[in-house]
């Protein structure tokens, strides 16, 4: 797939309540996937989403616009020390530093932290 011309589509991540973890794009509510993990939930959207805008690719279907208008980019400042501790769980995790700090965002942003 010629990833160029394919616009940034974003994802969310949320555990349910068996820690089962569901990734949604907003742009593609029919894309429904997950993983046991983090790790598992983000490579299974990623499959997801490149299946779905291939089958629109082969079909000559136009790709949906993002939503919204913002970048999905965000720029913070925190102490070295909760850094070390984000990339030292990333790590443990399987995952990029932004994946887990978007699934934290997340979780935190709809008030499911215990």
């Amino acid at each position: 797939m010629n990833d160029a011309a394919v616009p940034f589509y974003a994802v969310t991540f949320e555990a349910d309540e068996t820690g089962y973890i569901m990734a949604r794009f907003a742009d593609w509510p029919n894309i429904i996937t997950g993983g046991d993990t983090l790790a598992e939930a983000v490579q299974s959207a990623a499959e997801a989403l490149e299946a779905t805008i291939a089958y629109y690719h082969e079909e000559g279907l136009a790709l949906p616009e993002p939503l919204g208008e913002h970048s999905g980019q965000l720029n913070i400042r925190v102490p070295r020390s909760l850094h070390r501790e984000l990339k030292r769980r990333a790590s443990e995790e399987g995952v990029s530093l932004n994946a887990l700090v978007s699934h934290l965002l997340t979780v935190a942003a709809r008030g499911s932290i215990s």
